[in-house]
């Protein structure tokens, strides 16, 4: 038996439909962007494929820390080095703000949870810098060997042919 705090997707969404929702959240703290509950609730449905979850008769759930990988694995597919700063964009820094946003979602309904969810599932698992800039910084190794790989491939100059760019050069004879 899972007794891992879960995220229930809530199919029904309740007497407010997602823009309502958002509507009225915004009404009351307008620091997250419209954009980032719409991405909120699409991460949640990719987190389900992700962990199966939707095969199952029973109601769709997964963990916070669940929430978060399908969170990190969407955004970088949908932005990929540009992620951090969309996310930015939309007012969602760490992780704890994607809690914030899943609970402010779960107090109209929008989304359902269970008796072992809390907010504190969402605290922060890794940095943005982590998830977001990390995988798209070159590796200090691969460049040692790119660097080492084009120097096998071209050619030193030889004694004779090296050429110095501050002083003029002389014509050749066979112009």
């Amino acid at each position: 038996m899972d007794f891992s705090p879960s995220i229930r997707h809530n199919s029904a969404m309740g007497h407010l439909t997602m823009d309502q929702a958002i509507a009225k959240l915004r009404e009351e703290n307008p620091k997250f962007a419209p954009a980032s509950y719409h991405f909120i609730r699409r991460s949640l449905d990719h987190s389900l494929r992700k962990f199966k979850r939707m095969d199952s008769d029973s109601p769709a759930h997964v963990s916070g820390k669940e929430l978060l990988e399908g969170f990190r694995d969407l955004a970088l597919s949908e932005y990929g080095p540009l992620a951090k700063t969309v996310l930015e964009d939309w007012g969602i820094t760490r992780c704890s703000e994607v809690g914030e946003i899943v609970f402010q979602l779960v107090s109209l309904g929008v989304l359902g949870k269970n008796e072992n969810d809390r907010i504190d599932d969402f605290e922060e698992l890794w940095s943005f810098a982590e998830a977001f800039e990390v995988p798209f910084r070159p590796h200090p190794s691969q460049t040692l060997v790119k660097k080492a790989a084009g120097r096998a491939h071209s050619p030193a100059p030889s004694k004779g042919n090296r050429k110095r760019s501050n002083q003029p050069t002389a014509p050749s004879e066979a112009e």
